[in-house]
């Protein structure tokens, strides 16, 4: 992993960070504020992002490549998307990670450690408190309904399958 500073004055970055559902509600003038606490990463292909199990506050933006996400070594997911966000789950409740994220070809990533929330104060800090909150709600509440679905097809299949089964 090799880590480069964010240039939170660097207009033409914004300007693609705002292209990313999470920053785009974000006010013009609060974005470099926040992002002068972000670090970009570049990942090598295989290279551990977030490993299963670790504790810590990182939240991860990714801006090029896609990322494999692994629970107990079973890949279950893809992460491929400008803007696609991971590693939240760490800021919200402080848990263990609940999953192995790795490069699965060069990644480059937005890092924001959660915990400068903690450091501001006042207005600022109840105004980033309340974006990242809005903005993990929306993204938790997609994976849920996306997980409902996937629950939902595996029991007709199961269904299938019993229907399917001869009697003995």
């Amino acid at each position: 992993m090799k880590e480069f500073a964010f240039d939170p004055n660097d207009k033409e970055t914004l300007s693609r960070l705002r292209k990313m559902p999470v920053f785009d509600a974000m006010d013009i003038e609060y974005l470099p504020k926040v992002l002068k606490q972000a670090k970009l990463r570049r990942y090598s292909t295989n290279e551990i992002i977030i490993e299963e199990g670790a504790t810590d506050q990182l939240v991860y933006f990714l801006i090029l490549g896609s990322c494999t996400v692994e629970i107990e070594g079973m890949e279950v997911n893809i992460i491929s998307n400008l803007g696609d966000v991971f590693g939240e789950m760490g800021i919200i409740d402080q848990k263990p990670r609940s999953a192995t994220i790795k490069a699965e070809r060069s990644a480059l990533c937005l890092v924001l450690d959660g915990s400068f929330i903690e450091r501001l104060e006042g207005i600022d800090k109840m105004a980033a408190q309340a974006l990242f909150y809005r903005i993990f709600s929306e993204m938790l509440a997609a994976r849920i309904r996306d997980a409902n679905s996937k629950i939902l097809t595996l029991e007709d299949q199961l269904e299938d399958l019993s229907v399917q089964r001869p009697s003995l």
